[in-house]
C-alpha cells in the first residue's frame, strides 16, 4: 500500500491512498518526496494527513490519578 494523501480543499479531508488517487495526481504523488504538491495536470493539490491525537480515556477524569491507593 502507497502514501496516504488528503485532498486540501476537501472540507472533510478525505484520506486516498496513492493507488486511488486520479492518474495523473498519482504519478506525481509517486514523483514527490515533500508533504504536498499540486498536480500540474488537473490542478488538484494533495497533502500529508495530519495524525490524530488519540482521545484520553472516558472513564478517568482530568488529574485522577491510576493505580493503586
Amino acid at each position: 500500500m502507497g502514501r496516504a494523501w488528503v485532498s486540501v480543499w476537501a472540507e472533510e479531508g478525505e484520506v486516498r491512498y496513492q493507488e486511488d488517487l486520479p492518474s495523473c495526481c498519482r504519478e506525481e504523488a509517486a514523483r514527490t518526496r515533500e508533504e504536498g504538491f499540486e498536480c500540474p495536470a488537473c490542478g488538484a493539490r494533495w497533502g500529508i494527513p495530519i495524525p490524530a491525537e488519540p482521545e484520553g480515556c472516558g472513564f478517568v477524569e482530568f488529574g485522577e490519578r491510576r493505580g493503586a491507593a
